[in-house]
């Protein structure tokens, strides 16, 4: 009995892996951004019903912080998770190493990213603090669920 067991939970298991090989990078990646654009949205929703504002200026400008709004981050995640999207697929397609490659280029990108939410004119440092949380959210939810779709090595360019 348990080796029946073993070979259905082996099989199963298989199959699993084998539906998800089989997916489109470009599909996988569009899901995980609509996920992390979702999730920010709702990290976005309590972090207002709590009270943070979310007034934003860029620095230099003289220009009185303006508020963000509602759906704004959820919004900017869907938007520039294209470039992710893009990426992902031309990694996939060209680089030697693709979920390497696409880990140290996503996690980079991410840590950037943050510098410009760091810098803001806000009303409040718990703007900033948000804003800097909120990209490391989207981060979390896109990266790893991509990585996990991309091959470790190109079979094109080995």
């Amino acid at each position: 009995m348990s080796t029946s067991t073993s070979t259905y939970t082996q099989a199963t298991t298989t199959s699993r892996g084998q539906f998800a090989a089989r997916m489109p990078v470009w599909f996988v990646s569009v899901a995980a951004v609509l996920a992390g654009a979702l999730v920010t949205g709702v990290y976005e929703f309590f972090a207002r019903a709590v009270g943070v504002p979310f007034n934003v200026a860029l620095p230099g400008t003289g220009v009185d912080p303006a508020a963000i709004p509602a759906t704004g981050l959820a919004w900017a995640v869907a938007e520039l998770g294209l470039i992710g999207i893009i990426t992902a697929v031309c990694l996939a397609r060209f680089a030697k190493r693709p979920r390497s490659t696409w880990k140290r280029t996503a996690w980079t990108l991410t840590a950037l990213s943050l510098v410009p939410s760091l810098i803001a004119v806000t009303d409040s440092y718990a703007t900033n603090i948000m804003l800097v949380i909120s990209h490391l959210v989207a981060a979390v939810v896109i990266v790893p669920v991509i990585a996990a779709r991309l091959a470790e090595r190109n079979p094109r360019r080995a």
